[in-house]
This record gives C-alpha cells, sequence and structure tokens, in this order.
C-alpha cells in the first residue's frame, strides 16, 4: 500500500513538474548570453519570484526525493538485482543408503555418466609487433 502512495505521489510531482516547466516565460534575449556583452549576472537579476518558480523547485524537490525513496528496497519489497540470482541455501539432505550396483542385461548399453564442464579462460593474446 505505501508503495502505491509512493508511485502516486511521483506521478503526480512528474506532471507537477513539467506543466510548472511549460507554463514559465522564455528570455527575451537568449542570444545575448553568449556575446561579448555577458555581465556576472547572466541569467537575469535575482529578484522576487513569482508563484510559478516556487511551485517548480517544490516540484523538483519533490521529484527528486520520491525517486530515492523509490529505490530503497524497504519501500518496493524488492532485493537487489544481484542477490537476485544467487540460490538460496540448499537443505541438507540425510546420507542414503549406497545403491547396490546392479548387472546391466546383454543387448543394453552402458549407461551415461554426467560429466561437469569446466569452463577455462581464454588465453591472453600474443604481443606482436
Amino acid at each position: 500500500m505505501l508503495t502505491y502512495l509512493f508511485y502516486g505521489l511521483f506521478i503526480l510531482a512528474c506532471v507537477v513538474l513539467v506543466l510548472t516547466i511549460l507554463l514559465q516565460p522564455g528570455k527575451a534575449d537568449a542570444g545575448a548570453l553568449f556575446s561579448s556583452s555577458v555581465s556576472s549576472t547572466a541569467f537575469g537579476p535575482r529578484g522576487t519570484q513569482s508563484i510559478l518558480g516556487k511551485v517548480t523547485i517544490g516540484a523538483a524537490a519533490a521529484f527528486m526525493l520520491l525517486a530515492l525513496c523509490l529505490s530503497l528496497p524497504f519501500i518496493t519489497g524488492t532485493s537487489s538485482v544481484l542477490q537476485s540470482g544467487t540460490p538460496d541455501q540448499a537443505p541438507v539432505a540425510t546420507p542414503t543408503p549406497a545403491a547396490t550396483p546392479q548387472a546391466a542385461p546383454s543387448g543394453a548399453a552402458p549407461a551415461a555418466v554426467p560429466t561437469s564442464t569446466v569452463l577455462m579462460p581464454s588465453p591472453a593474446p600474443s604481443k606482436s609487433k
């Protein structure tokens, strides 16, 4: 239930952030930033912010915090991708009595014996001049 709440708030923060950024007015003289007349106030004077600017900052902060919270495993209930491939400890089996070998019928082929495949690293490339 907590996960759904965080995902809902995250999507709401995304929508609010996109809308407030798109509603903000553009800079009229953006080309002057790249000319030689750039002063110390390259992005304009820092005056009082409008309500749209404050909502944008709040939505951006909410977006980042919710993204961080959703990455935590105790919120989503998931484990690491690296840990998901390791099998759990197998229960210890009780030793079974040794099976008695049975004679194979005269016309039957011998039973296949399983073998393990050992992967060897490839040899290093030789340095030729």
